[in-house]
């Protein structure tokens, strides 16, 4: 074969066919490459879901508290894997995942009841964040939640006590002292179950009337375990703004057996198998509720009443009193910000208009009485 121009006839020609074939896609592979693009999602035995959400998992179990992984396996163990897990990750469309979505909606849970839109979303979160893992370690060239209708949180209303509903509880728990007090320290701070439950000796300042909250207890697969709270902010200082209620901590932190040692629990634990309490035994938040507050709480007429509500009682309460504004609520609750105490606490915020009644009425009243007739025919 002769060459042309130094360059043999069959090299133009291999070369005119890999042009034509990368303009047909046929090698999508050898210009990822060249693009020093990933070609994972290209190859016929690409990862699957469960492969891809296993590595997810190890990646960020470091970073994650054990309450969180827990939460995230159980939806991928429940509710993902047996969907998707066997697929190839690189296969999964928009259309697979709305689908999945659907199909959860429409899955009762193990006691028979519908799903609620909130649980739904945290399996839909879980789900992403393998896709969102995969786009960062281009394991796929497109991530199918992009194109989805994402699931929204439920919204309801915060149900709360009031204070007579308090006193009544408490008086149906002092049955059981110190709970009594322990639910009148939760309507009247508005701490969370584990920060109440994670509360030590030494948080309890007497001097200042305020309740630290720096620890939180969580039931993890491995059991209970005290750490940081939930946010940044929830690292605060609670006044306590009920006068009895310092009076009957006073009296409490007196008789506690440990109450020399400022790292120890606060709150008693039961005897395994007896109604004995000790503070030689940590208190164990779910058998309190479960054994405990629900039976106290159906005796008074409350038999859905959650613990999580005696938090919304005081939030109503502060905003209802007037005691503190929406952005020192939230700065009180813990929460990350204050659009969150908003959101949830808006329509208790007291409405009262006095003040910009009265300016808006001298206002108009000013503006009648003054010479707006012959303005308008000078203007004319």
């Amino acid at each position: 074969m002769v060459p042309l121009g130094g360059v043999s006839k069959a090299t133009i020609v291999r070369v005119a066919l890999i042009d034509h074939l990368s303009t047909l896609g046929v090698l999508t592979v050898d210009n990822e490459q060249h693009a020093g693009n990933s070609t994972a999602p290209l190859v016929k035995n690409t990862k699957t879901l469960r492969q891809v959400a296993e590595e997810a998992m190890n990646a960020d179990r470091p970073n994650r508290k054990q309450k969180t992984m827990d939460a995230y396996e159980v939806a991928y163990r429940v509710h993902i894997y047996p969907a998707l897990g066997g697929r190839r990750i690189s296969t999964i469309t928009a259309a697979d995942v709305q689908q999945f979505i659907a199909q959860l909606r429409a899955k009762p849970k193990a006691n028979g009841e519908a799903r609620s839109e909130t649980s739904v979303l945290g399996t839909y979160k879980a789900l992403a964040k393998v896709f969102s893992y995969a786009m960062k370690h281009r394991l796929i060239t497109y991530n199918p939640c992009v194109a989805v209708d994402r699931p929204r949180a439920d919204t309801k209303e915060a149900h709360f006590l009031s204070p007579a509903e308090v006193e009544e509880l408490a008086a149906a728990l002092d049955a059981q002292p110190p709970y009594g007090l322990m639910v009148s320290l939760a309507a009247y701070t508005g701490l969370r179950a584990g920060e109440l439950a994670a509360l030590r000796v030494r948080d309890i300042d007497l001097l200042h009337k305020e309740v630290r909250v720096h620890l939180n207890m969580t039931h993890t697969s491995t059991g209970y375990v005290i750490g940081a709270p939930k946010t940044a902010n929830s690292k605060r200082e609670v006044p306590i703004l009920v006068d009895s209620l310092v009076g009957k901590l006073r009296a409490y932190l007196a008789q506690h057996t440990h109450r020399s040692d400022p790292d120890a629990g606060l709150w008693p634990g039961k005897v395994k198998g007896h109604p004995i309490l000790t503070y030689d035994r940590p208190f164990d938040p779910k058998g309190f509720y479960r054994c405990t507050f629900k039976p106290a709480a159906k005796s008074i007429g409350l038999p859905t009443l959650k613990l999580h509500e005696l938090r919304h009682t005081f939030a109503t309460l502060v905003l209802e009193s007037g005691a503190f504004d929406m952005f020192e609520l939230s700065r009180l609750m813990g929460h990350a910000s204050v659009a969150i105490t908003d959101k949830v606490y808006a329509h208790l915020r007291k409405k009262d208009y006095a003040t910009q009644r009265a300016r808006f009425s001298a206002f108009v009243a000013g503006q009648a009485a003054s010479n707006r007739p012959r303005d308008r025919a000078a203007a004319n």
